[in-house]
């Protein structure tokens, strides 16, 4: 079981050094709490040292991974030089530092010059790797973190609370982490920040191990068996009482070794505590999170497993796109070229924006364009015709061109739309690629100078379609309404032309505005008719000439204006975030690769 605790811990340095930690929620031991619960005394208490530093305000500024490791030694014996001299059968030693310590007052300091690296009286959650090598641990992970509190001091950031709320939540949100959350006895428990930091992650407390410190503290004729027995906060895995050193204890140099005979002492004299001395104390503790993160951990390697797979999938395919391999200048070039190219044939294809621009949003504004020719107008122009509704097309005709302009400004301004539309598509996908500014915004320029070029042309066509239909108006169109049907069904002796031009003038001023009815179906007919060319031919327009026509030249354009220039390595120089981005990347694909090969051999 050590073993797999030890390629564990294995897996927590990789994943620190690649930056991956969060990213795969490790299996690990979380402890929490505020800055007056002991919870420092009880990680010493756990390690069996004094080691950490201590002083007032927030000592703990980065998070601390303990990794308690187990060794087999022959020479398992106490140095009398001190509690913090380590024996010939132990040592500590810093993630990324060789230097082995024998010393816990070096370890100490070690920690402190670390802490002092980020800016004073502020947190950080870069982590500080520590390990402990020792025949007398159970091999163990912890994570120390900064103690929670409520109120800023006058020199620390004002944001400090929530920034060390935010690092807690941020560790122990992760579902394979196990929650130590130490809580004073002296303090209602039920307002104990730690506990109520550990429901917002842990809502049913299913993985959430509740320490009471201070218990020797409590008034007198008071306890915490109530506390113990989940009647007041139920915890899965329960609570642990501990007894710490006090701070005269500390400032009297008490070693740690008689602090826990002294702890031990307290459960089996006390009356509340005896019976059940044996689940009380430091060593109770340890054994109990040995046990649960050795289960946790084997409960947590089938998804670590599958999780590491899918990041190892993602970050290939993400160096991929920005571009792993090392290519020559014209290779690059080529490459890009045929890439933008192939993305813009897929792109443009059953593009939705497109097709609703087309289908829904220019067919349904030409469909709702009204004739605007009032009767008066209608009449107007007969008068001044002078000439029977049956022949008079130059009334008609000058009716039917003043309603067909109405359409000219939509019908123009849809080519405008389709090529920003081409224009986004265009810059979205150079935007994803920035390994290469320079190159990417010269295939930008000269993909939009051929449209641009191509829409010009494509709106005199448009315009020439509108001329077509508004200069020549045919009035032989199988769907124009025929004349001698609407003067049968009016009926009127009006339009006879039979009738001489006397009696028509008369019976023209003393009509109804019958007529005036037949000229404005006549022209609607037709505006209906030319709406319907419209719809249809304008987008064929577009599409044929600006859109396809263009799709077909980007490549061609792009290798005589790129391919071709003579300072081409200028254009592939990377930009520092890319290069920065794959730095990182590979580090990560490292990590990921070290972390999958490490969890497929337990």
């Amino acid at each position: 079981m050590d073993i797999l605790l030890s390629k564990i811990n294995d897996l927590q340095e990789i994943c620190s050094s690649s930056g991956i930690s969060h990213s795969l929620e490790l299996p690990q031991i979380v402890v929490i709490g505020s800055q007056s619960s002991g919870k420092s005394s009880v990680l010493e208490n756990i390690v069996g040292r004094d080691f950490l530093p201590r002083g007032t305000g927030i000592v703990t500024r980065r998070p601390i991974i303990l990794q308690l490791i187990n060794i087999n030694s022959k020479n398992n014996y106490d140095n009398k030089d001190g509690d913090n001299t380590i024996n010939k059968s132990e040592y500590a030693q810093f993630n990324g530092n060789d230097k082995i310590y024998y010393n816990y007052d070096d370890v100490k300091s070690e920690l402190l010059r670390l802490t002092s690296l980020i800016k004073a009286n502020d947190v950080s959650d870069i982590p500080i790797i520590l390990k402990l090598y020792s025949p007398n641990f159970l091999s163990l992970t912890l994570v120390d973190l900064p103690g929670l509190t409520k109120v800023a001091t006058s020199n620390q950031p004002k944001n400090i609370c929530s920034k060390i709320e935010n690092m807690c939540m941020k560790y122990i949100q992760n579902k394979n982490a196990i929650i130590l959350a130490v809580s004073a006895a002296t303090n209602d428990i039920s307002n104990s920040d730690a506990l109520e930091l550990a429901r917002m992650a842990d809502a049913n407390f299913d993985r959430t191990i509740g320490v009471l410190t201070k218990v020797d503290l409590m008034d007198r004729g008071t306890d915490a068996v109530d506390i113990l027995a989940g009647k007041i906060i139920n915890l899965k895995l329960g609570f642990v009482p501990v007894v710490n050193r006090s701070v005269l204890d500390i400032k009297k140099n008490k070693n740690i070794k008689d602090s826990l005979a002294t702890e031990m002492k307290f459960f089996s004299d006390h009356p509340s505590y005896s019976k059940n001395k044996n689940f009380c104390g430091t060593k109770y503790l340890i054994n109990k999170l040995n046990t649960i993160l050795q289960e946790h951990i084997k409960y947590s390697l089938p998804e670590l497993q599958e999780r590491v797979n899918k990041l190892l999938t993602t970050t290939e395919n993400e160096l991929d796109e920005i571009g792993m391999i090392d290519l020559q200048p014209k290779e690059i070039v080529l490459k890009s070229i045929t890439d933008i190219s192939r993305y813009f044939s897929a792109s443009i294809k059953n593009n939705n924006k497109i097709n609703y621009t087309f289908h829904v949003y220019f067919t349904d504004t030409i469909n709702n364009l009204e004739i605007n020719i009032s009767d008066d107008e209608i009449k107007k122009e007969l008068q001044y015709s002078g000439k029977a509704l049956l022949f008079n097309n130059h009334t008609f005709e000058l009716l039917v061109r003043k309603s067909l302009k109405e359409i000219k400004p939509y019908a123009t301004q849809l080519v405008s739309i389709i090529f920003t539309e081409i224009v986004k598509i265009v810059q979205n996908e150079t935007n994803k690629k920035n390994r290469f500014p320079l190159l990417q915004q010269s295939i930008v320029t000269a993909i939009i100078n051929l449209f641009r070029k191509k829409s010009d042309n494509t709106l005199k066509i448009v315009e020439s379609i509108l001329e077509w239909n508004i200069e020549c108006i045919n009035t032989r169109h199988p769907d124009f309404i025929c004349w001698n049907d609407i003067l049968e069904n009016n009926n009127s002796n009006i339009t006879s032309p039979t009738k001489s031009r006397k009696e028509f003038d008369i019976n023209f001023k003393n009509a109804d505005n019958s007529e005036v009815n037949i000229i404005k179906s006549l022209v609607l007919s037709y505006f209906n008719i030319i709406k319907k060319i419209i719809i249809d031919q304008v987008p064929k327009a577009i599409m044929t000439n600006l859109v396809y026509k263009s799709e077909r030249l980007i490549q061609e354009t792009l290798l005589k204006e790129i391919y071709e220039l003579k300072d081409i390595e200028s254009k592939v120089i990377e930009s520092e975030d890319v290069k920065e981005k794959r730095n990182r990347m590979k580090k990560r694909l490292l990590g990921l690769k070290q972390a999958y090969n490490l969890l497929c051999s337990l």
